[in-house]
């Protein structure tokens, strides 16, 4: 193929193959395992909203996942969506706009509210919920209209130890299931690994902290841009090597802080710093973070 000879010519014959493989719809093919670029022929940036206890906004491009956001009445000792974030994600104001995949981990109030999860469905029928089996009934119970909502909710019924892949809205994510925090069998416990736009990010949810099954997924096969994780990790003597060695992530986002925590934290964390690419506490009132390749 000769090269442009004109800028008019490339920028025609650029729109003529957006529109190819975008398709009217304006999403990507399903299946197709390329990342948008900007103008400047960039990859589109990584976006993290921070929500609240291991609730969070990840977004690239016009792909946008919301995980373990829509709760109100959390355990007390940890953090929940301010009242304003919580009527921001209700409403579908932006950041918050287009959400096409929401993401559950495990049925506690401190990571899911059946009540909101139905009501979101019901309002954004764009959207799509995939979430650990045991979820399935409180949502059915909570919804207005669970017909309509059905299609769009992907319950997962897997023993610890198992993976399953989905593609949703053009978002490739693998679920594994492990146990509980405090190697508890219930609530089922789900961490995910999923594409944004050519971003690899992972969210751990509450599990157990179990290395030797981390491995056995197959988790550090492949490089994670984003790892989502328990404050605890990389203090804990088998988790730290393994975000080192194993899974090797670019960021690490250190999430599920006690309140009680908030202000001992950042000193512990700073002792560990140097061994990681960048490390940082999901605070209250943090900033949004952006993330460039």
């Amino acid at each position: 193929m000769k090269p442009c000879s004109k800028s008019s010519s490339c920028f025609l014959y650029g729109l003529i193959l957006i529109l190819v493989v975008v398709g009217s719809s304006g999403q990507p093919a399903s299946g197709m395992g390329f990342w948008i670029a900007d103008q400047d022929g960039r990859q589109e940036p990584l976006e993290l909203t921070y929500i609240a206890n291991m609730g969070v906004l990840v977004s690239s491009g016009h792909q946008k996942v919301l995980i373990d956001a829509l709760f109100d009445k959390p355990n007390e000792e940890y953090r929940q969506p301010s009242t304003e974030i919580l009527e921001k994600m209700m409403k579908g104001e932006a950041p918050f706009d287009g959400v096409g995949l929401l993401l559950v981990t495990h049925n506690h109030p401190d990571h899911f509210d059946a009540r909101l999860a139905a009501r979101y469905l019901e309002a954004f029928p764009e959207s799509v919920l995939l979430a650990p089996a045991d979820t399935a009934e409180d949502l059915r119970m909570a919804a207005a209209d669970w017909a309509r909502i059905e299609p769009r909710f992907i319950p997962l019924d897997l023993k610890s130890g198992e993976k399953e892949k989905r593609d949703l809205n053009h978002i490739p994510v693998t679920a594994y299931r492990t146990l509980h925090s405090g190697d508890r069998e219930s609530p089922m416990n789900l961490m995910y690994l999923f594409e944004l736009n050519g971003w690899q990010v992972f969210h751990e949810g509450d599990s157990a902290g179990k290395v030797d099954q981390f491995k056995e997924f197959g988790l550090g096969g492949s490089p994670v841009d984003l790892a989502l994780v328990h404050f605890w990790f990389p203090l804990d003597p088998n988790c730290a090597p393994f975000l080192q060695e194993t899974l090797r992530p670019d960021h690490i986002g250190l999430m599920h802080l006690p309140i009680r925590l908030e202000s001992d934290a950042p000193g512990k964390i700073d002792q560990v710093r140097k061994y990681y690419k960048d490390i940082f506490l999901m605070l209250p009132g943090m900033p949004n973070k952006t993330f460039q390749k």
